[in-house]
């Protein structure tokens, strides 16, 4: 009883310390630019039904209908408005709600495949990683979207009856409304299903009744999702950006570096593997090394449960990695592939790598392969403890990032915080505002990137280099029809505290082009123009 009682207790003590790491070290503004939309189209859903946010860029277009975020998150925090909860809050409740949930779901998900011991240690290893630990704070979509794919995955590995199928098809289908990354669950379960159809020929009856009440589960909800691109945006598949500027093979390097990251808690590993010829050496001996010892032992004393479920898992996680590195490596997304694209496959990849450490054995090459494996769970159990207890690079980058939007907000939102009418509101913290207020405040980003001649190279586009005051003088000259209020602010796009506040010369310079200076300090720059054209400029809605 003791025995079966400890991975309980152990999954339940992993609930509770994630508990005390969001209260004691979540940032004080846990939020980004795509928190700000979809909290803006969750509020545009409960205002009037349809699902608005502000656009990108200095366009004059006060609000669109964006293709780029699927619908299934703003829904979700839509719903909680029924008991009087906003977007925001909604936002962070259910990212924290998840973090919570994710080590119990992990352990109901894989006990019977892995056993008791094995799910508890997956579940520390995986709310231990840098991804989560990092993102589950945040009001975003990352570890919610985790929760459903386990959940999916977990109800089709251990369900047995149709009906469970279909809820399982449900829940696969509400992660790819939310995040449409997850094409490559979908696609993973159906090559799944497939594997199970050609391995069990005495079931492929049963496999096909089950596939097929998947299938029905899922389209209840991507159906309805891809008639409304199609009524919308005249296509089923919207989701577009600028084409690229970074290769395959960059980004395939990146992804080994983040994942590798993500799995040991180790930031030099994941840089030594992923860029030098001796790691990427490493990384192929060990593949096929793996390869061959699973070979080996999927011919041995491997359960049926366990094989399944490393299929299913090592296929998801491979799709998965093609989806990321495809979508980065077409379009130019603006962020580079980090723990936040990976920490949605590195459970899985434990999974199997639990799933696949043999039996005790009398066989001196398993009993080999079995303290091999145990040892390298023991160390990545040692790694992930350190790193959770100091935390990396890329959450201390968080929270100096919460602490500079706040200081953005503070500064900005008397003058940002306003009733737009025919003024255009811009900032290089525009989602701060577009959050915290729900003010249409447009993003800057283009306006106020600063050239630095020694670091040349950074710049991939040089048409988007401009000086501060050069942006902000273009932009007015752009809409001659509309009064701008802006707001720049340190921390983010190229403005920090070396360039505020303005000297003199361009401050003549701004109020000569028309431009009224309302605060010009180390906290910000504030300015406001009005407009020199006709004052019927019509409002351009897509």
């Amino acid at each position: 009883m003791r025995a079966a009682l400890l991975p309980i207790l152990a999954v339940i003590a992993i609930s509770i310390l994630m508990v005390a790491h969001l209260f004691l070290r979540a940032p004080i503004f846990p939020f980004s630019p795509d928190s700000a939309n979809y909290i803006e189209q969750a509020r545009s859903l409960i205002q009037s039904g349809l699902t608005f946010s502000a656009p990108s860029g200095s366009n004059g277009i006060d609000k669109t209908s964006g293709s780029l975020f699927p619908i299934g998150f703003p829904i979700i925090l839509a719903f909680f408005s029924i008991f009087g909860v906003d977007a925001q809050e909604a936002s962070i409740a259910v990212g924290w709600l998840s973090a919570i949930l994710l080590p119990v779901l992990l352990y109901i998900c894989f006990k019977k495949q892995i056993g008791s011991s094995y799910a508890a240690i997956l579940a520390g290893l995986s709310v231990f990683s840098p991804g989560v630990l990092t993102y589950a704070p945040m009001g975003l979509t990352d570890i919610f979207s985790l929760v459903l794919a386990v959940g999916a995955i977990g109800l089709v590995l251990n369900s047995r009856s149709t009906t469970f199928f279909f809820v399982g098809g449900v829940v696969a289908g509400l992660a790819y409304a939310v995040r449409n990354a997850h094409i490559a669950l979908l696609v993973a379960l159906a090559v799944y299903f497939v594997y199970l159809w050609v391995s069990n020929p005495e079931q492929r009856n049963t496999t096909i009744k089950q596939a097929i009440a998947f299938a029905i589960g899922a389209s209840v909800i991507i159906l309805p999702l891809l008639l409304r691109n199609l009524a919308i945006f005249g296509a089923l598949n919207p989701y577009e950006m600028e084409p690229s500027t970074v290769s395959v093979a960059h980004n395939v390097r990146i992804y080994i570096q983040e994942f590798i990251y993500d799995l040991s808690a180790l930031r030099n590993l994941g840089l030594f593997v992923g860029w030098s010829i001796q790691g990427l050496m490493l990384l192929l001996a060990l593949v096929i090394g793996g390869s061959w010892m699973l070979m080996v032992v999927w011919k041995g004393q491997l359960a049926e449960e366990k094989k399944r479920t490393i299929f299913l898992c090592i296929t998801y996680s491979i799709m998965g990695a093609g989806v990321v590195i495809a979508a980065r490596s077409r379009y130019e997304w603006g962020e580079m592939i980090n723990i936040r694209h990976t920490l949605q496959y590195t459970p899985f990849c434990l999974a199997a790598l639990l799933a696949v450490i043999p039996e005790v054995s009398r066989d001196t090459f398993l009993s080999f392969m079995r303290k091999s494996g145990l040892t390298l769970v023991c160390l990545l159990g040692i790694l992930h403890a350190l790193y959770a207890l100091k935390l990396g690079a890329e959450y201390q980058q968080s929270i100096h990032r919460g602490l500079d939007a706040m200081n953005a907000y503070q500064n900005g939102k008397n003058h940002l915080c306003v009733s737009e009418g025919n003024t255009l509101l811009m900032s290089n913290w525009e989602y701060v505002f577009r959050i915290k207020c729900d003010a249409r405040v447009q993003n800057a980003e283009f306006v106020n990137l600063r050239c630095d001649a020694s670091k040349s190279s950074t710049i991939e586009k040089p048409e988007r280099c401009n000086t501060l005051v050069t942006g902000i003088l273009n932009l007015s000259d752009k809409l001659v029809d509309r009064s701008i209020w802006a707001g720049f602010f340190p921390g983010r796009y190229g403005v920090n505290t070396n360039n505020l506040p303005l000297p003199e010369v361009d401050i003549i310079s701004l109020q000569n082009a028309g431009w009224d200076i309302v605060q010009n300090n180390a906290s910000g720059l504030l300015l406001s123009h009005q407009s020199l054209g006709p004052k019927n400029f019509a409002y351009a809605l897509k």
